[in-house]
């Protein structure tokens, strides 16, 4: 590459790499006008695999397959005119300052040497305390006046008038802001339980769903390939908001926000769905 171009590598930050990668593009466009981003996201499984007997080390080898995506950003006035989308908001949050969080997913080596990652029992409910912190911050952020009134009543009366009742706390309608979401392909339970906590349906899962079951878990690539999904099915329409919810070993977790700012159609034609979209979702 030319002597003026920048390259930036973070390998390592897991599921969430390339919706972090988004997030550096963004801060990088503020001090560099005219700019155009590459941003390549692929899980590389030859550095991860794991040859050793240790079964909280194994688990890694079974979760991932290959994938890889490119995106291509600018923040050139005239790049709007072609762009897709147009991002408004970003959101990470992260656990490593508690012990608990950061040897969730811990790299280690095991008593005979071999490096691997070794994950905890309580990987799930950290996950889901840095995916709580964050969804949190973001409906602050986004959500209409209503519905955050809504939920602050429901805390102050969990709380203060009747702590010990098995009334759940208002779950706030993100669908009232956002059209389509893009989930963690970690698993379907994974997938199952984020929707629940979020009150989403099955079509609202359905990106993610499908995503996993004809690719499996690409780690930070999966969100584009859902993405495309939605696109191939031509559900994007203009003016339509998409969140993408990376998660990642640290563990972190990062929200990014794309407004669509053009009519999308004929992706169904190309794209990884281009051989199967007819077929999905599934029966």
């Amino acid at each position: 590459m030319r002597e003026d171009i920048k390259s930036y590598t973070i390998s390592g930050m897991g599921c969430s790499a390339s919706a972090l990668a988004i997030d550096i593009t963004q801060n990088i466009f503020k001090s560099h006008k005219d700019s155009i981003a590459v941003v390549l996201s692929t899980e590389i499984l030859s550095t991860g695999w794991y040859p050793g007997k240790e079964p909280s080390m194994l688990v890694i080898n079974c979760l991932f397959r290959m994938g890889a995506a490119g995106i291509l950003i600018s923040n050139k006035k005239e790049s709007k005119n072609r762009a897709k989308y147009e991002l408004v908001k970003t959101l990470r949050t992260q656990r490593a300052y508690d012990d608990k969080g950061y040897f969730s997913a811990y790299r280690e080596e095991d008593t005979d040497g071999y490096t691997g990652v070794t994950l905890k029992r309580n990987l799930l409910e950290t996950a889901g305390e840095t995916l709580r912190s964050n969804i949190t911050i973001l409906g602050s952020q986004i959500l209409p006046f209503t519905e955050k009134i809504l939920y602050g009543v429901s805390i102050l009366k969990k709380k203060m008038v009747d702590k010990k009742s098995s009334v759940d706390i208002y779950v706030p309608n993100f669908k009232s802001v956002i059209n389509h979401f893009c989930l963690p392909t970690s698993g379907r339970a994974v997938i199952n339980a984020i929707g629940k906590g979020l009150n989403l349906g099955e079509s609202d899962m359905e990106a993610a769903l499908m995503t996993l079951h004809r690719f499996g878990n690409q780690s930070s690539s999966s969100l584009w390939y859902e993405l495309a999904y939605l696109e191939a099915k031509e559900r994007v329409k203009k003016g339509d908001k998409v969140w993408m919810l990376g998660m990642g070993s640290g563990p972190k977790c990062f929200s990014i926000i794309w407004e669509c700012i053009r009519p999308i159609c004929g992706e169904a034609q190309r794209g990884p769905w281009a051989d199967s979209i007819d077929g999905y979702p599934l029966g």
